[in-house]
């Protein structure tokens, strides 16, 4: 049974030689009891109620009004008593019984209000609520009863208005006999991890993935990231390699729960390590949710500096370090609490859950988008039936913006809480991301690498994700947002740097990327496409947007002092074939300039204008042509 009011909490804690009536004085008038039988019986329910026996306690109340027919303490603390049982009907036909005793018992109407809520009968809910509302605030309640009185309102327009949602349980390989919840997956929706109360005694980790269109029975994630304590709310990198998560109780945590990382060392995960401060305090941090740039950690905490019980916070990672923690404010944090944060990959959408804002009771998923001055708008419901009169948690979408994930209980559900996916309603969904993944491997062995693997936004020349592949399997993934163009770049030492670029300037949806990176190492004669050097058509000064790559080749000169390169230009066969010489040559000329300016001796460096004497593709196609315009550097002796 959950505790019972605020009011009844403190009377246990009271001496009981002091009366009843007493205990009720500051919500006066009261009948209070005449009866030192009655008086007697009512102690007895509070010292056994205090003892968590609740028959006893109803045994000694039926006694208390047997004695006093007209004992008020005793009939509210029954009513009180049925609410946090959810038995609502028997609960309002104790307060209608005080009714009739002291129709001018303001608790009388709080507690119809909370009762008639559950019950969904929203007007009547909304009437108590109001008629409560109209006497002083006696116990600091008017706050509470005004939230029930927004959320009736706005649950009984929800109810008439309901949004599309058509939950498909996940299954047997993902859901079990005990609560399975808070998922987390990767931006291509291949590794899904969740928290499960193993044998409804501990929270562990089990993962899935993905084989042909289908979720394999997940397994218990074991050592070194679980442990005999409890683990759970798990966020992945959107390439699967670092997972954050919640650990309760370690020996190094610095309160009583901490946000721990893990890294994915090939095949296996490494020994979790905690954030440490500041982000950890001695209060309570939990539920992370990482940026698909893998640099800011949304998560949960009641630390000191917050507006309400339990707030959303953010850190970000910069200098090797993360940063003290920003409140995300009054627009999104209330006086209640805010839990399960979730900012989706376009970085601009956040769901969080709450019982603050208006909803459907207890806690229900909200949405909140970005504005252009970097402020969170004013959270929206996410609606009926998402929300219910349940707590709803455990809320994630994928990149693609349309594939939601819940935790809910559900007729076919397999025990408790289950996971389910359903398509979220177009409003409420985040502009879809795409994501480029690839293997990257040596080009003459074949064997797979460890890479850096920088996706680099052109128009800043700033790096949006900076990322390594798997020691063991090579692979690596980074997302990608609409409306940009970007360069990305896979380097190890010891190999030519791979070029890539995503014009995606005009492009509002991304289709997902699949790429094969063969690196070239370093020996005479190997030649790359630099495909992020840019002129303008016919012409043969450099575009802004070529500075990313041309640092690159600095960086590989630097790095191997003893190379020198040739810059071949190439065109295709439209034109004049003179000009297109003079064309290629001068553009092979730019890009040595650029490198002399930036610190590489010209001894090293030779060029050569090839015009269209070396195509790479048909130049009856725009697709073809484009390709043989280009710019490449090759080793020389």
């Amino acid at each position: 049974m959950k505790n019972i009011s605020k009011l009844f909490i403190l009377t246990l804690s009271v001496s009981l030689s002091i009366s009843p009536t007493h205990l009720f004085a500051q919500e006066a008038p009261f009948s209070g009891s005449k009866n030192q039988k009655a008086n007697y019986y009512f102690g007895e329910a509070l010292k056994t109620y205090q003892g968590y026996d609740y028959p006893k306690t109803q045994n000694w109340l039926d006694k208390a009004v047997n004695a006093d027919a007209n004992f008020i303490e005793a009939y509210m603390m029954m009513a009180e008593m049925k609410m946090n049982d959810e038995k609502y009907e028997e609960a309002i036909k104790l307060f209608d019984k005080v009714y009739t005793l002291n129709p001018e018992f303001p608790r009388i109407y709080s507690g119809k209000s909370k009762a008639y809520f559950k019950l969904k009968k929203y007007d009547e809910a909304l009437q108590n609520a109001e008629k409560f509302l109209s006497y002083p605030d006696y116990y600091g309640k008017k706050a509470e009863l005004t939230l029930v009185k927004n959320n009736a309102a706005f649950a009984k327009s929800a109810v008439l208005l309901p949004v599309p949602f058509k939950p498909v349980n996940m299954g047997p390989s993902i859901n079990s006999s005990y609560h399975d919840y808070f998922p987390g997956l990767t931006a291509d929706e291949h590794t899904f991890i969740f928290t499960r109360l193993d044998l409804g005694r501990n929270e562990e980790f089990y993962i899935s993935h993905k084989i042909n269109d289908q979720w394999e029975p997940a397994q218990n994630m074991g050592t070194p990231v679980n442990t005999d304590g409890n683990e759970g709310t798990i966020s992945l990198s959107a390439d699967g390699q670092y997972i954050f998560y919640t650990a309760c109780k370690r020996e190094d945590g610095l309160g009583s729960c901490d946000l721990y990382i893990s890294k994915l060392d090939g095949y296996s995960w490494s020994v979790p390590r905690n954030l440490g401060a500041p982000v950890n305090t001695n209060a309570w941090e939990t539920q992370p949710s990482l940026t698909y740039d893998g640099k800011t950690v949304y998560f949960t905490s009641n630390r000191a500096g917050g507006f309400g019980k339990s707030d959303i916070w953010y850190t970000t990672f910069k200098n090797g370090k993360w940063s003290p923690p920003i409140n995300l404010g009054p627009e999104i944090n209330t006086t209640e609490d805010e839990q399960s944060p979730f900012i989706a990959k376009d970085d601009q959408t956040l769901y969080f859950v709450s019982d603050g804002h208006p909803g459907m009771g207890g806690l229900d998923i909200f949405i909140s988008k970005k504005s252009k001055d970097g402020r969170w708008e004013k959270p929206k419901n996410m609606g009926y039936p998402i929300n219910s009169d349940k707590s709803e948690n455990s809320f994630v979408i994928a990149s693609n913006g349309k594939d939601a994930f819940i935790a809910k209980e559900g007729e076919d559900t397999y025990g408790g809480l289950d996971l389910y996916t359903f398509e979220l309603y177009e409003e409420a969904r985040p502009q879809k991301t795409g994501y480029a993944k690839g293997v990257v491997f040596d080009a003459v062995t074949r064997k797979k690498l460890t890479a850096k693997v920088e996706l680099i936004d052109l128009a800043t020349g700033k790096t949006v994700v900076e990322s390594y592949s798997n020691k063991l399997s090579g692979e690596f993934l980074v997302c990608l947002q609409g409306n940009k163009n970007y360069m990305l770049n896979v380097a190890n030492q010891g190999y030519m740097f791979y070029s890539e670029n995503f014009a995606l300037k005009n492009q509002s949806a991304i289709e997902p990327l699949v790429l094969s990176i063969p690196l070239q190492p370093i020996a005479n004669n190997v030649t790359m496409v630099l495909k992020n050097v840019f002129f303008d058509s016919e012409k043969f000064e450099l575009k802004p947007e070529s500075k990313a790559e041309l640092d690159k080749v600095v960086q590989l000169l630097n790095a191997n002092p003893n190379i020198k390169i040739e810059i071949g230009g190439h065109t295709d066969n439209t034109g004049e074939a003179k000009k297109n010489t003079v064309l290629s040559t001068n553009r092979a000329k730019a890009v040595i300039t650029y490198l002399i300016a930036n610190g590489i001796v010209a001894t090293r460096l030779t060029h050569k204008g090839y015009a269209d004497t070396k195509p790479v593709a048909d130049n009856k196609t725009e697709a073809g042509r484009a390709q043989n315009r280009r710019t490449e550097i090759k080793i020389v002796p």
